[in-house]
């Protein structure tokens, strides 16, 4: 029997993509076949004859406001006949996620609706939060991650593009996701420092037994 997936199963980029996906496909009739919304590059889709989004994820990025976060302490019962003890749980790997989004329609005049509807829905959704993250997610502190838009050139969006052979541009939409926090490992524990003992030693010159003082 497979395990559990876990927040540290390596399970959050594809989970961000798919709670992505199932907004998409809840709030745009036009894409809402199973089918219809694909991870697949670009260049691999070449579709004349139904409704289909390329959501796919091109670049991953540290985020810089929340890189070297410190670690985070709670304090926890110990073992019986041990003291308490700090878990001591290390900072998350927070990165951005960019997506390309590119529609593809029977016909130019279908491909405008769908990116019509996509950069509205996306204005009035402007983050994954609530029941449209998985509880994978919320779990791993990812309470809220916003959708940004990106704003680029033609002239970056076409040399995007270069990249994939024989392929010519298509109307394009970049958006970013973030923060996006993925555990960085285990929690482990310490135990808390609850008594000392302290001794003191008398350095002071000690006369001698004839009343004059020890050198």
């Amino acid at each position: 029997m497979a395990e559990p997936a876990s927040p540290d199963s390596g399970q959050i980029v594809r989970l961000v993509s798919e709670s992505l996906r199932r907004l998409i496909r809840a709030h745009i009739p036009e894409l809402a076949a199973e089918s219809a919304v694909v991870f697949d590059s670009p260049a691999d889709i070449d579709s004349h004859d139904e409704n289909k989004l390329s959501l796919y994820l091109y670049q991953i990025e540290h985020n810089p406001w929340l890189r070297n976060l410190p670690p985070t302490l709670s304090g926890r019962g110990g073992e019986p006949g041990r003291p308490n003890a700090l878990e001591v749980t290390p900072a998350p790997l927070v990165v951005d996620l960019v997506y390309m989004l590119v529609p593809y329609a029977r016909s130019a005049e279908m491909e405008l609706v769908l990116v019509d509807k996509l950069v509205r829905l996306f204005h009035d959704m402007p983050a994954l939060i609530g029941p449209w993250l998985h509880p994978l997610l919320r779990q791993a502190g990812n309470e809220r991650i916003a959708i940004v838009p990106d704003q680029n050139s033609i002239e970056s969006l076409r040399a995007l593009w270069a990249g994939f052979p024989n392929k010519s541009y298509k109307l394009t939409k970049l958006y970013t996701l973030s923060p996006v926090r993925i555990p960085a490992g285990q929690p482990y524990s310490a135990d808390m420092v609850t008594e000392t003992e302290l001794t003191l030693i008398n350095m002071r010159p000690q006369p001698d037994p004839a009343g004059a003082a020890r050198p």
